[in-house]
């Protein structure tokens, strides 16, 4: 059962008071913003203190162009939290958008495992994640996890609708329609990452001591942009099957999961869109 925030932080306060925290625990069901929001608040509340600079308060999120959480990261966080807290009685870690860290081959949620396991005592592992699927099993059977219910309707992507009645049209399998198939999608994420860009420098002017996390947050924004997108491409797809899968339909979906799993590994984004496009037109 989903749980409001405020459900939230009153049985964290509850399981604190008590000395009975899960080491481990998952907050999902909101987007990643809200999700990080609330973890920041749990850390806070945790460690009863600011946690800006706070020695015993460590936040882990995706870097690098492909949006992964590296085992560099993970193996810096691990040897933080194996020694003593400097200033609370415990220390807090708050992994941002884990599924990320289960990108295959997953090394770096493998090397995790071990923490997750047996963490050290003074130690609670706070992890967030929009896309609680793309976590490994092994990962999640780890964790308590608490959905929650989101403050706000996630944002409407502008334009999608457009966007997949032009996809619709554009059908006819051949080279003609395969590019043009193509350059919708390849305009639509370009004016998509624009929109995206000029947020996140009008939130920077507003706060200029977090450039960097507000540039992270726009990629990442655009990556999940993406992949909604192509989603919603698949679910459409589907739709238009009706009670008869025709081979052109499943012909169609395989390729637009592919697109999705290149993407995911920072494929070349339109070279992954020409092949994608061509492969539904069976082309190639």
């Amino acid at each position: 059962m989903p749980f409001p925030h405020s459900r939230v932080e009153e049985v964290f306060q509850t399981a604190a008071k008590e000395g009975r925290l899960a080491h481990a625990n998952l907050l999902t069901g909101a987007p990643p913003a809200e999700l990080e929001s609330l973890g920041r608040g749990l850390a806070a509340n945790l460690l009863d203190a600011d946690i800006e600079g706070h020695p015993d308060f460590f936040i882990l999120r995706p870097e690098s162009k492909s949006r992964r959480v590296s085992i560099a990261q993970i193996r810096q966080l691990e040897h933080s939290l194996s020694r003593r807290p400097h200033r609370a009685q415990l220390k807090v870690a708050l992994i941002l958008e884990a599924e990320r860290m289960c990108m295959p081959p997953a090394e770096a949620a493998n090397a995790f495992l071990k923490t997750l396991e047996e963490p050290p005592d003074h130690s609670i592992l706070l992890l967030t994640s929009d896309r609680p699927e793309q976590l490994l099993p092994t990962v999640r059977s780890r964790c308590l996890t608490f959905p929650i219910i989101p403050n706000q309707n996630p944002t409407p992507i502008h334009g999608l609708d457009e966007l997949t009645g032009q996809w619709t049209q554009s059908s006819d399998p051949n080279a003609l329609a395969a590019y043009r198939r193509a350059s919708l999608l390849q305009s639509f994420f370009v004016s998509s990452g624009t929109r995206i860009a000029e947020q996140a420098s009008e939130a920077e002017e507003d706060d200029r001591d977090n450039e960097s996390a507000h540039d992270a947050a726009a990629v990442g924004q655009l990556v999940r942009l993406r992949e909604d997108v192509i989603t919603h491409l698949i679910r459409s797809t589907w739709a238009r099957a009706g009670s008869i899968l025709q081979p052109e339909i499943v012909r169609e979906v395989d390729a637009l999961e592919k697109l999705r799993f290149a993407l995911a590994r920072n494929v070349d984004q339109n070279l992954a869109i020409e092949v994608s496009c061509l492969r539904i037109a069976g082309l190639v």
